[in-house]
């Protein structure tokens, strides 16, 4: 009476249907444990955030930090004012999009590679790309470099 093809089709539709209900049931019976875990997550945070000290900002790579937040640049930071040839890694941390880790490795490219001539060669490091660029961009100065004699080697 019903050839393979329907056979097959309703046996599908019960399937789908059985999965569904089942599913349903899960997600009604631990949504209260999910609603639970949540609270208890951002009991977690606001105490970490009440230790944090005032006027302090969460690092990027925080678990408080919220997820691709951009930071803004320190506000006694000036447009053209810092070498990334002479800045120490605390100084770099300043700029906005650059935390702790990225500000290491760029004076560990510096130390290995050499200075950079421009912006550009920042995007050597790991971690700098085209976007992280142009928001520092604006507070980066590059120094002419010295002229050179047969005395000295850089």
């Amino acid at each position: 009476m019903w050839g393979r093809e329907m056979r097959a089709g309703l046996i599908f539709v019960l399937a789908a249907l059985l999965v569904g209900g089942g599913y349903r049931e899960w997600r009604r019976s631990n949504q209260e444990r999910f609603q639970d875990l949540i609270a208890e997550l951002d009991a977690r945070d606001v105490l970490r955030f009440d230790r944090t000290p005032a006027g302090a900002v969460a690092p990027e790579d925080s678990p408080m930090a919220a997820p691709h937040a951009r930071r803004a640049p320190d506000p006694g930071l000036s447009v053209g004012g810092l070498d990334p040839d002479e800045a120490s890694s605390a100084e770099l941390e300043r700029l906005p999009g650059i935390g702790p880790a990225l500000a290491s490795r760029i004076v560990a490219d510096r130390t290995l590679h050499g200075p950079y001539r421009s912006p550009e060669a920042l995007m050597r490091v790991s971690g700098i790309g085209p976007r992280i660029l142009e928001r520092i961009r604006s507070y980066l100065i590059f120094r002419a470099p010295a002229q050179r004699d047969s005395l000295n080697k850089f």
